[in-house]
C-alpha cells in the first residue's frame, strides 16, 4: 500500500501546474478543434453558393436554377457574374457619391433646384447603367443555356414570381386585418 500512496496519479499531475497552463491547454484544444471544423467544412461540403443577386438578377435568373446546375455549369455563369463584378462596385460607388451630392444640394442655402436635378438625373444614369449590365450578362448566359437548362430556368422564373407574388398577397392580408 505504501507504493500505491506514493505514486502520483494521473489527476495529481495536473493539480501542481499553475491555473494558467490549464487555461492555455484548453484555448490551444479549442483552437485546434476550430481549425479541424473548418478544414473539414471546405472538404466535405460542396463549394459554397456565391452571393450574386441583386435587383437586375432575381427575377431572370434565380438563385434556385443557379444551385440546380451542376457545378461546372454554375461556375461557368458565375464566372460571367463576376466578370461585370469591378463595374457593378464601380457603378454603386458612384451612386453613393451621387447621393450625398444629392444630400448636400438639398441642404444648401440658397436651395438650388437645379443642382437637385442633376443629382437626381446622374442617380438615374447610373442606375440605368447598372440595369443595362446586368441584361447584357443575362442575355450571355442565356445564350450559353441547353434546351434543357432553358426549360429549368422558365420553371424556375415561374416558381420565383410565384413565389414574391404569394409573399406580396400575405402583407396585403395582414396589412387590411390590422387595418
Amino acid at each position: 500500500m505504501a507504493d500505491q500512496a506514493g505514486t502520483p496519479t494521473p489527476l495529481s499531475r495536473f493539480a501542481s501546474w499553475p491555473h494558467w497552463t490549464k487555461f492555455l491547454l484548453v484555448a490551444s484544444l479549442a483552437v485546434n478543434l476550430l481549425i479541424a471544423g473548418a478544414v473539414g467544412m471546405r472538404y466535405f461540403y460542396p463549394e459554397r453558393m456565391e452571393r450574386w443577386s441583386g435587383a437586375s438578377f432575381t427575377q431572370l435568373l434565380p438563385r434556385k436554377f443557379m444551385s440546380d446546375l451542376p457545378a461546372e455549369r454554375r461556375r461557368e455563369f458565375l464566372d460571367l457574374l463576376k466578370s461585370q463584378r469591378g463595374t457593378f462596385r464601380e457603378s454603386r460607388a458612384d451612386m453613393r457619391d451621387v447621393a450625398l451630392r444629392f444630400a448636400e444640394a438639398l441642404e444648401r442655402n440658397p436651395y438650388d433646384e437645379a443642382q437637385v436635378t442633376t443629382a437626381v438625373q446622374d442617380f438615374t444614369k447610373l442606375s440605368n447603367q447598372m440595369v443595362d449590365s446586368g441584361t447584357l450578362v443575362t442575355l450571355q448566359i442565356v445564350q450559353k443555356l441547353t434546351p434543357e437548362e432553358r426549360i429549368l430556368l422558365a420553371q424556375r422564373v415561374r416558381d420565383r414570381v410565384e413565389r414574391m407574388q404569394q409573399r406580396r398577397g400575405k402583407m396585403q392580408n395582414g396589412d387590411s386585418d390590422g387595418g
